[in-house]
């Protein structure tokens, strides 16, 4: 089925729905787990490691800004790395970013399941956490990205509440004598290697800013809504994050962070140590909403992949049927069927691949890595894209509601190359094998995408030109702008 022949979604959010959704992808779990994990291993420079992390989010923000003002699309991601890059990497936009989503969206519900069972003492089986938080959600994208709203609203405004909880609870317990020192002699001891990989972990929430260039086709005039969608996400998300790191680090000593049974940093995160300076219920108030942000992500994660694979089926490079919308609730429900079936059906297999196939290697970080490398091979390509658009659309570039000048454009574009390399270098590091699945993916994508392009000449059809031009989609969106 060609490109224009494809029906494209018609149901629009506007710029709250849309804010509620980029804060949910961005702010999730980790917000509640990682700032004492690195507080332990780090000591209070856990605080300027989120500062510094601040300076690569600018970045991406930016590269944001510019390609979702200039073509503002379902799918972004696959379309810049189409038409932008070269037919081949826009395809290696599509499988190996989905192959993040599926390990995050695993990673997401384990880590819902081990909080759960740690408020509730162990009484849910991690199958059926998992399987209800995924089904639950794979449901709701069925119905269409308003219900996915709704709910993406509610469900972030107690995640925001639990935050400002822990906050302000924090600062009214605040001892500045605990900053110090800032850099503790064991953080040299390791080389500050824990600093640089803090800087790397809490910069990583940052990056589901990039969920909104993937619904463009449904967002109320996304030439104008898309930068301020970012500008407020990116205000809203910054202060809650520093927020959280100095309230913790400012009521808390940052050996009291680690858990003296284990000797590792608490499971549960900001509502273990909330318990030194808040009352039981706001400390499980903070529990709950660090809960409800695993679902935000994973509801999000739905609403916006789903998206990229529906673009590359309507130009055919995956298979057509996937583009396909639901006649009655507007949502690509085989794209999204495609998302959430996998790590459903993989979840029984976690404790195969945590005590027989890893080894040594924790199968949640294992899985962290897989994310983080698919999402920084995303925003690599992602800045060669912007290096290429004044290039090859100039009138895009010329005409874009937000344009960045040429020089600051082209350091956004480099500086994401670089971060994405140099940041996937410090994760992988702890994970060789995830690096190397990642890598066989792309090599596998090659294959694939060359079978695809022989199979479609046998038939006449360049793919590679279809891949490379915007197609009546485009057009017809930028109509409506």
């Amino acid at each position: 089925m060609a490109s224009g022949e494809h029906k494209l979604v018609t149901q629009r959010i506007g710029l709250v729905g849309a804010v509620g959704l980029l804060v949910g992808t961005a702010v999730g779990m980790s917000i509640f787990v990682v700032p004492t994990q690195m507080a332990a291993a780090a000591g209070p420079s856990v605080l300027p490691a989120v500062l510094l992390s601040i300076l690569p989010m600018v970045l991406g923000v930016l590269l944001l800004l510019q390609l979702g003002g200039a073509i503002p699309v379902a799918g972004g991601i696959y379309v810049y790395g189409s038409r932008l890059v070269g037919p081949f990497w826009g395809l290696v936009s599509v499988t190996v970013p989905v192959l993040a989503v599926w390990s995050y969206l695993l990673f997401a519900a384990l880590g819902f399941s081990q909080y759960l069972n740690g408020i509730v003492g162990g009484a849910v089986p991690q199958v059926a956490a998992v399987w209800a938080l995924l089904g639950g959600f794979l449901v709701l994208n069925y119905f269409g990205i308003r219900m996915v709203t709704k709910v993406q609203l509610a469900a972030v405004a107690v995640l925001v509440l639990g935050m400002l909880t822990f906050v302000v609870g924090g600062l009214l317990a605040f001892d500045p004598a605990n900053f110090t020192p800032l850099f503790p002699d064991t953080l040299f001891d390791a080389g500050l290697g824990p600093f640089f990989l803090a800087v790397v972990l809490l910069y990583i929430p940052f990056q589901g800013f990039g969920m909104i260039i993937e619904i463009g086709e449904e967002l109320e005039d996304p030439v104008k809504n898309i930068p301020r969608v970012l500008a407020v996400g990116m205000g809203v998300v910054t202060v809650l994050t520093v927020g959280v790191i100095v309230a913790l680090v400012g009521a808390v000593p940052w050996e009291a962070t680690v858990d003296p049974a284990t000797g590792q940093a608490y499971a549960a995160g900001l509502a273990a140590v909330a318990g030194d300076f808040l009352p039981t219920p706001a400390v499980l108030f903070i529990a709950v909403a660090a809960l409800v942000a695993a679902a935000t992500t994973v509801n999000t994660l739905f609403t916006s992949y789903s998206r990229t694979v529906m673009r590359a089926a309507r130009d055919d490079v995956i298979p057509g049927f996937l583009a396909e919308l639901h006649e009655a609730h507007d949502t690509p429900y085989r794209a999204i069927l495609a998302l959430g079936i996998p790590p459903v059906l993989g979840a029984p297999l976690v404790p195969y691949f945590d005590n027989v196939v890893l080894g040594h290697v924790d199968f949640l970080d294992w899985l962290v890595v897989v994310v983080v490398t698919g999402i920084f091979v995303a925003f690599m390509l992602g800045g060669v894209a912007l290096w290429n658009l004044p290039k090859e659309f100039p009138e895009r570039y010329e005409h874009s509601f937000y344009r960045l000048p040429m020089p600051v454009l082209k350091v956004v574009a480099v500086g994401n190359v670089v971060v994405s390399i140099v940041f996937t270098l410090l994760v992988a590091a702890s994970a060789p094998s995830a690096l190397a699945v990642v890598l066989a993916v792309v090599v596998l994508t090659y294959v694939a995408y060359r079978l695809r392009v022989r199979s479609y000449a046998q038939r006449g059809i360049d793919l590679k030109v279809r891949m490379a031009r915007l197609h009546e989609n485009e057009e017809l969106s930028s109509a409506d702008d």
